[in-house]
């Protein structure tokens, strides 16, 4: 067994719209050179840990060699790819996302059928979950949320 983390963190912005595990959603939207979905980012992570590949901004740095607003769900496909994941089975995934303006209980139910859909695999070992901070700090101010992802994986 093999386990990966990962971790991702971006400033909101009202101008730009919410996307989280792939989806669009309601409210604001995150700084980023790509989509900003952490959800994705710290997923994508955690698989190239889980790997030992390195890490999302060794494949796609926040520069010129990465496309501008470059979609998560293109960023994680190139990710699979990397991991070899046609030679892994996912045991779970374990998603927190950290966020006192993002009510994940609302939408955990859509974000978790669209990574089974994008992974592959039945919903059950998909777990997404969220925590506030109780107005601490930049994710409690509401400035940044951020989310971890936990990966357990063996070989196929």
């Amino acid at each position: 067994m093999l386990v990966g983390n990962g971790f991702d963190i971006h400033k909101h912005s009202n101008d730009e719209k919410l996307v989280l595990g792939g989806i669009s959603v309601e409210g604001p939207g995150f700084e980023a050179h790509s989509d900003g979905d952490i959800i994705l980012h710290s997923l994508s992570d955690a698989l190239l840990g889980s790997k030992a590949k390195k890490d999302l901004g060794f494949y796609f740095p926040s520069n010129e060699s990465t496309p501008k607003n470059i979609s998560s769900v293109e960023m994680l496909n190139k990710i699979l790819e990397i991991i070899e994941y046609d030679k892994v089975v996912i045991n779970n995934i374990d998603i927190t996302v950290l966020s006192q303006v993002i009510n994940i209980s609302k939408i955990s139910e859509a974000i978790i059928s669209n990574l089974a859909d994008l992974l592959k695999i039945d919903k059950q070992l998909i777990n997404v979950k969220g925590k506030s901070f109780d107005n601490l700090g930049v994710i409690g101010d509401g400035i940044a949320s951020a989310c971890i992802a936990l990966v357990s994986v063996k070989d196929a």
